[in-house]
């Protein structure tokens, strides 16, 4: 049964995942390094602030949701964490637009653009919803109808990419088409979570909207921590190099990061595992999998991919070979990260997942700004590699502290 519910949810993952890829090749191959460049900008700004946006009210609503018995109890946390989604989507879209409109500065004029801006909005919508509705799913254990609304939002972010590049070549206009087509999703996805009494807006109950980011809010430096690790990348190297040095680099960032599937379902599964006392047992196999199926994704990208890049998207991304190389070793580094830091979560050490989060945010943003400035793009991926083997590494001595006092005390 287990075996078959990774399958499925790595299944789900897989399409998540090729419909992001397929949007951004899509978007690479028709409007080149720098028009790209600025996309990937507006994408990793409204990525950074949809995935805090809910300040962790999804992983409080997980872990209490399958403890409440009675109906009315139900209702009110489901109107909580409605309440803190919907308000936690207001936030990460002002802060967004008020980090685009700044980084315009000191990275592209293009940038403060009103129609930008009203696109970096969008997406930042549409990336909230992706966060907020799976785990909506998940939390009543319907992991694969989360899974696929997952894919949904992220298919309805394709079919926007496709339908934008038949009438232009802006990456306003794709930007904007992108986090259309996931706001309309998303839009669905919450009807249907309502019908299923998983979504609500009754009257909001103070108190308990602070409860249940007080119990969330610990996870939102993990969750922070995890974003920059994965996205500062390219914004550092917008600011060193310009925007058509992150077009070229986030080609190869495309292509590695397909290699990140199975760890991402495995990691899915630990944190149920960690929930249920049954982290210690499965720590080691769980991270051995998922390393084992980084490198070997890795190896099939690098093979598949580094020889397609020059044909299929022109010389100007020819650099993204060497890169794609890079970043397919950082994405092994990262895999044992993908395991612990659910391992804490599950586990409801929230506060030592919040303080990896923080620490690897910080230091993140250290490395890539540096390493941007000293050898460009190659630098910045092999700072990726730097990053994520911290963070794995800080993650995992953390988990493996307070699994093992867990099994001696049932001994």
């Amino acid at each position: 049964m287990r075996m078959r519910g990774l399958a499925v949810l790595s299944g789900t993952s897989a399409l998540q995942a090729a419909a992001n890829a397929a949007a951004g090749l899509l978007a690479t191959q028709a409007l080149g390094p720098r028009e790209r460049g600025l996309m990937v900008l507006g994408l990793a700004i409204g990525s950074v602030f949809g995935l805090v946006g809910g300040l962790g009210s999804g992983t409080a609503f997980r872990a209490r949701l399958p403890a409440v018995t009675s109906s009315a109890g139900r209702r009110c946390l489901v109107s909580t964490y409605s309440w803190c989604s919907l308000g936690g989507a207001g936030l990460a879209v002002t802060a967004a637009v008020a980090t685009t409109a700044a980084s315009a500065w000191w990275i592209d004029p293009a940038l403060r653009t009103p129609g930008f801006l009203v696109a970096t909005a969008g997406f930042t919508v549409g990336q909230a919803l992706l966060t907020q509705v799976p785990d909506g799913w998940f939390a009543d254990g319907r992991f694969r109808r989360g899974g696929l609304a997952a894919a949904a939002l992220c298919l309805g972010g394709l079919a926007g990419v496709l339908v934008s590049l038949t009438v232009s070549r802006s990456a306003t206009v794709v930007l904007a088409a992108q986090g259309l087509g996931m706001v309309l999703v998303g839009v669905a996805e919450v009807l249907a979570l309502r019908r299923a009494g998983l979504a609500g807006l009754a009257r909001p109950v103070p108190h308990a909207i602070r409860s249940l980011l007080r119990l969330g809010t610990p996870v939102v430096g993990l969750t922070l921590g995890a974003a920059l690790a994965l996205r500062a990348d390219r914004y550092c190297l917008g600011v060193a190099g310009g925007a058509a040095a992150v077009g070229v680099y986030s080609l190869a960032v495309t292509l590695a990061e397909v290699s990140r599937l199975v760890p991402a379902a495995v990691g899915q599964f630990f944190l149920r595992d960690t929930a249920t006392g049954l982290g210690a047992r499965r720590l080691g196999p769980a991270i051995r999998v998922s390393v084992g199926a980084a490198a070997a994704g890795g190896i099939v990208v690098v093979a598949v991919g580094w020889p397609l890049i020059v044909p299929v998207f022109g010389p100007e991304f020819a650099a993204a070979g060497g890169l794609l190389a890079l970043l397919a070793l950082a994405e092994v580094c990262f895999a044992p990260f993908s395991v612990a830091s659910r391992g804490l979560v599950g586990g409801g050490w929230t506060g030592a997942a919040g303080a990896v989060g923080i620490v690897g945010s910080v230091v993140a943003i250290a490395v890539y700004a540096l390493m941007a400035v000293l050898a460009g793009p190659a630098g910045v991926a092999i700072g990726s590699a730097l990053v994520y083997t911290g963070l794995s590494a800080a993650a995992c001595v953390l988990l493996r502290t307070r699994v093992r006092p867990a099994v001696r005390e049932r001994i």
